[in-house]
C-alpha cells in the first residue's frame, strides 16, 4: 500500500497532522485509496496500523522529535481518539477519514 516518499526528504518536517495527511494522500495511488475506504475502524487498527506506522514515524520525525507534529496529533487525544493512541494512529485516522469522504464507491447505472 503505502510507499516511502518520492520526493527526497523534505528540509522542512510538517508540523500539522494535516500537513502529512495531504503528503500521504496525494502519495498513494487511486486503487489503494479506494481499497482504503472500504475498511472499517476495525481493519485499519489491526492491518493498515500495521503496515503504515513505523513508515510514518521514521519520515515524519516522530523518532527524531518532531515536537510540533506530536503536538499537533496530541491535540485529537482524549476528544476524537482514545488517549493511548499513538501519534501515527492519529495520522492514520485522519487520513482514512480523508479518503472515506472523498473515495466511496458508487453504482453507476448503465
Amino acid at each position: 500500500m503505502f510507499q516511502p516518499l518520492d520526493s527526497p526528504q523534505p528540509k522542512q518536517l510538517p508540523r500539522t497532522v494535516e500537513e502529512v495527511v495531504d503528503i500521504l494522500f496525494s502519495d498513494l495511488l487511486l486503487r489503494d485509496r479506494v481499497i482504503m475506504a472500504t475498511l472499517s475502524e476495525e481493519e485499519l487498527d489491526s492491518s493498515v496500523y500495521l503496515a503504515l506506522a513505523k513508515s510514518i514515524r521514521k519520515e515524519f520525525g516522530l523518532y527524531n522529535g518532531n515536537d510540533h507534529l506530536i503536538e499537533s496529533c496530541r491535540s485529537y487525544l482524549g476528544r476524537e481518539y482514545d488517549s493511548f493512541e499513538d501519534p501515527a494512529m492519529v495520522i492514520i485516522k485522519e487520513l482514512w477519514r480523508k479518503i472515506r469522504a472523498n473515495h466511496h464507491l458508487r453504482l453507476v447505472k448503465a
